[in-house]
């Protein structure tokens, strides 16, 4: 094929690139164009061009993600607002009911029906300015309240409340003292009623609500654990004859004497470490001898592992 043959398909298809191109342009920005209208060809594929380049720099109008509006963001505000503050007075008045249910010995079960309510907005994390704001949290220390014959409350109530309190960061020193729900949550740590889930779920509230106050960093590695001072060998003394006592008191009510007692776990609870007796160690001489050794054992073993690897 010869040179004219090559510039007139390219004419060509540029003649049909063009026609296409106008066409859908045409139909897009839906102008009414008649270019047999123009006498001068130039100039019409001169338009065509420019409006080739506009439908592709300017950017669509329905790609664009509207911003919210201002407006809009303060009607949700203000409704999130209206529910959380019905959903407290709705929570209060049940307290109220329960309380002078069980002041007539009647069935205090007006909470338990309003609980899968309170726990649906609870676990809605957007709803956290809302529920500060309108001090939801009162209604959370009223149901969690023991009852006028102190009793305690649901133990459904019990267990779905503080699983969802621990997930509350934004309780601080000044949402505890408007709702005056530490002293209730205190109150769980100490009582014996409690169950063992409940108990431990108060304690770590009540650790992490204080670190703030007593100004205790929350950091396992700044953590102060207070030692024992005085000697033990008194205090184990002391301890053995409580015991034997009591083993005596329990031997003088028994039938069989001669029977075995299964044994019964006893959990204490220990905040003071005993005293460490490593430097009662460090200048034993068969400590040393033997730390001397593992360490040469040790250095062995790297220099027989390196020269294996050499030979591998």
């Amino acid at each position: 094929m010869n040179l004219a043959g090559c510039r007139r398909n390219a004419r060509e298809n540029n003649r049909s690139l063009r026609k296409t191109l106008t066409n859908f342009l045409l139909r897009k920005v839906r102008l009414r164009i008649e270019l047999p209208a123009l006498t001068n060809r130039s100039l019409a594929n001169k338009l065509r061009l420019d409006m080739q380049f506009d439908a592709i720099l300017k950017p669509k109008k329905a790609n664009r993600q509207k911003k919210p509006k201002k407006d809009d963001e303060e009607i949700l505000d203000r409704f999130a607002d209206e529910e959380v503050s019905r959903l407290r007075e709705a929570m209060l008045g049940a307290a109220a009911d329960d309380e002078q249910a069980n002041r007539d010995k009647l069935p205090a079960t007006n909470k338990l029906k309003l609980l899968p309510q309170v726990m649906e907005v609870l676990r809605k994390q957007s709803l956290s300015q809302s529920i500060m704001d309108n001090n939801l949290l009162e209604g959370v220390r009223r149901w969690l309240e023991p009852l006028p014959d102190r009793s305690l409350p649901a133990l459904n109530i019990q267990r779905d409340f503080f699983p969802i309190l621990k997930r509350m960061e934004f309780i601080d020193s000044a949402v505890l003292k408007e709702s005056g729900l530490g002293r209730v949550v205190l109150f769980y740590t100490k009582c014996k009623r409690v169950t063992s889930d409940v108990q431990r779920i108060a304690n770590e509230l009540v650790s992490t609500w204080s670190r703030p106050i007593i100004k205790r960093s929350a950091s396992y590695r700044d953590r102060v654990v207070p030692m024992a001072e005085e000697d033990g060998t008194e205090r184990t003394n002391e301890r053995l004859n409580a015991i034997l006592a009591r083993a005596k008191e329990g031997e003088k009510n028994r039938i069989r004497k001669n029977a075995v007692m299964i044994p019964q776990k006893e959990i204490g609870t220990y905040t003071v470490a005993p005293r460490t007796s490593a430097s009662v160690m460090k200048g034993n001489p068969s400590v040393d001898t033997d730390t001397v050794r593992r360490k040469v054992n040790a250095e062995r073993l790297r220099t027989l592992s390196r020269k294996m690897a050499t030979r591998a």
